[in-house]
């Protein structure tokens, strides 16, 4: 198959070399077929004001006849690279012309060689559909907020900011702003990357018809009527409803309440007199960098809600399972384990999950689609506690983003190299966000899946001071973990359905706390030009081999991370092409982990290596 292509006609669109670099990382991380050149070394008719500042990436496409020129402006070490465009298209033997990049994501997806031979045309139109949907609103997105964007900065910034701040979402994944379900006006209404608010919907239910739990001991009412005691405007429009006194109040995410009211079962408690509907109601909530998460300044929680809407690989509709691990977590901090946990790791901090709500169905079991979690809320608006994956967003057009400037103030207000204060920011971090994550899993058996959305950092005078952990649905524990907490958590038994083996450990917990979200740090000020992404390795190679001097109960994933030639990386990019739903087809994504080059291990001479 070949497809004809044209040179563009103008320069590129907002967003676009964001989205291009997000699904050119996620394709090269799984596709090997390809042969990186410097600038010294070009490929047969290519000119210097073609490549890059780093050379660039020669991509064929064997299926088309085409070569693909994918100029580098920055190569990282630590796997997350920064591209240059235009890109650039050659059929065989012919010249090189500049290409856009809605085009080659069209060739991509046609292509045999990477989509596979037995593909069908509709998951190519579904994946191109993805695509295009995405870019269009990270440019739009971008478009909209580019001032507020370029000014993101510590100390200005606050929590509140850096979470609506992630314009550009997944840094290495094909549709990283992607809504199927969502409209045009959904996304505008109801994401963080167009710093949306909105009222909460709520629903009067009679105790038949509300499924509830909590996490920790206190009636999961109380915590229910304490969220709408918070809100005076919200009391006041219970009050005039008249409400019977023993009925209780769902809050409910806007979008998805118009989801629930074709439910069969919604239909079935209004029907019964059951279910009052109060419409739009009290203070506005935020939506955070994971959309279904929303923040209220000044609430004492945050609100996970089910959202029946494809986000990257997955449709955000909580589980039973999920929900009720946070009870688990709650109860194993609160165990002696867990408190010794605590005390020796005393810069961790999780953000415990306090009670599940949702609408019943008939049968009393709960409505997956209509869940909400009440999660700990220990942010004010301006404090300066950054999600990850913000503080290590590249800035609009390459330039840089909010950890180069951070480092890059930081250097200015010491007087100091700002490689010399890279370098101490980065050690900082792994003590305070590294050091803590790995010592629960050697010693205490907890196992975080500690992503760069999972993770917000909390910084005293620029520095790492404190980490804060999110998303109980991604924590579980080793199974001899679980019999010591047998004793003291009630129904920890569940946790035994999410065990793995050493090399499965390795596998997940490399990818999301490793290259995720450490490695992504080393990029980021890579690809800044605050530091030199080799002597950050070797740092954290060091850091690694000290922890594992010290004594560790359980070195195995230590020793992985520093034996391993190595290391798994998730494969977003197939998942994606393949239509994969990681929430119904886990397996799929298991299967889907590619081997990277480990910088941990290729950092130094081999004599050094354990």
């Amino acid at each position: 198959m070949s497809l004809s292509f044209t040179p563009p006609d103008s320069g590129r669109t907002p967003g676009e070399l964001a989205s291009a670099n997000a699904l050119l990382n996620a394709l090269l991380r799984e596709w090997p077929h390809r042969a990186q050149h410097s600038r010294e070394q070009l490929p047969s008719g290519l000119h210097a004001d073609q490549a890059g500042a780093a050379g660039g990436i020669l991509l064929p496409l064997p299926g088309h006849g085409l070569n693909v020129w994918l100029p580098l402006a920055h190569w990282s070490p630590a796997g997350r690279h920064a591209f240059a465009l235009p890109l650039y298209l050659a059929r065989d033997g012919g010249a090189w012309q500049p290409s856009h990049f809605a085009e080659l994501v069209a060739l991509i997806a046609t292509e045999p060689a990477i989509a596979g031979r037995n593909a069908t045309p509709q998951r190519g139109w579904l994946f191109i559909k993805r695509v295009a949907d995405s870019a269009l609103n990270l440019a739009d997105a971008e478009a909209a907020r580019i001032a507020e964007l370029a000014a993101l900065s510590w100390p200005s910034a606050g929590y509140l900011a850096a979470e609506q701040g992630l314009v550009y979402g997944h840094a290495v994944h094909p549709t990283p702003k992607s809504r199927d379900e969502f409209s045009a006006d959904d996304v505008r209404a109801y994401s963080p990357e167009f710093a949306s608010r909105f009222a909460l919907e709520w629903l009067a239910l009679a105790p038949e018809a509300l499924w509830s739990v909590d996490c920790d001991g206190l009636p999961a009412s109380t915590r229910l009527s304490g969220l709408v005691a918070d809100d005076p405007v919200l009391a006041r429009a219970a009050a005039q409803q008249r409400i019977p006194d023993d009925w209780l109040l769902l809050p409910v995410h806007p979008w998805q309440a118009r989801v629930l009211k074709s439910h069969p079962s919604y239909e079935h408690w209004r029907r019964a007199g059951k279910l009052a509907e109060l419409g739009a109601q009290g203070v506005d909530w935020y939506p955070t960098s994971s959309l279904r998460t929303l923040y209220a300044p000044g609430q004492r929680y945050m609100l996970k809600h089910s959202l029946s809407v494809r986000l990257t690989n997955s449709k955000r509709v909580l589980q039973p399972a999920e929900v009720a691990r946070g009870a688990l977590v709650h109860g194993a901090f609160m165990s002696p384990l867990g408190q010794a946990l605590t005390e020796r790791c005393p810069t961790l901090a999780i953000m415990h999950e306090r009670a599940a709500f949702a609408l019943a169905n008939p049968d009393g079991s709960p409505l997956a689609e209509s869940f909400v979690l009440l999660r700990d809320n220990p942010f004010a608006e301006h404090d300066t506690a950054y999600v990850m994956a913000t503080l290590c967003q590249d800035g609009p057009d390459g330039t840089p983003g909010m950890l180069g400037k951070l480092v890059t103030t930081l250097a200015e207000q010491a007087g100091a190299p700002v490689t010399d204060i890279a370098e101490r920011w980065f050690a900082d971090f792994l003590e305070v966000a590294l050091r803590p994550f790995l010592i629960a899993m050697a010693d205490f058996g907890f196992l975080f899946s500690a992503h760069q959305q999972n993770m917000v950092l909390g910084l005293a005078d620029g520095y790492p001071s404190r980490v804060y952990f999110r998303d109980c649905q991604g924590t579980t524990f080793s199974q001899a973990t679980i019999a010591r907490l047998k004793p003291h958590v009630p129904g920890i038994e569940a946790a035994l359905e999410l065990q793995f083996s050493q090399a499965e450990t390795n596998r997940l917990c490399g990818y999301y706390l490793i290259v995720n979200n450490v490695f992504n740090v080393i990029s980021a000020m890579g690809v800044a030009g605050v530091a030199d992404e080799l002597r950050l390795g070797r740092r954290l190679r060091h850091f690694l081999l000290q922890l594992k001097n010290d004594g560790l109960t359980d070195p195995a994933f230590v020793d992985y991370l520093l034996t391993s030639p190595e290391i798994e990386s998730k494969g977003n990019f197939m998942i994606c092409l393949r239509n994969v739903n990681e929430t119904t087809e886990p397996d799929g994504s298991f299967r889907s982990y590619v081997q990277l080059a480990n910088p941990i291990y290729h950092c130094t001479d081999s004599e050094s290596r354990p």
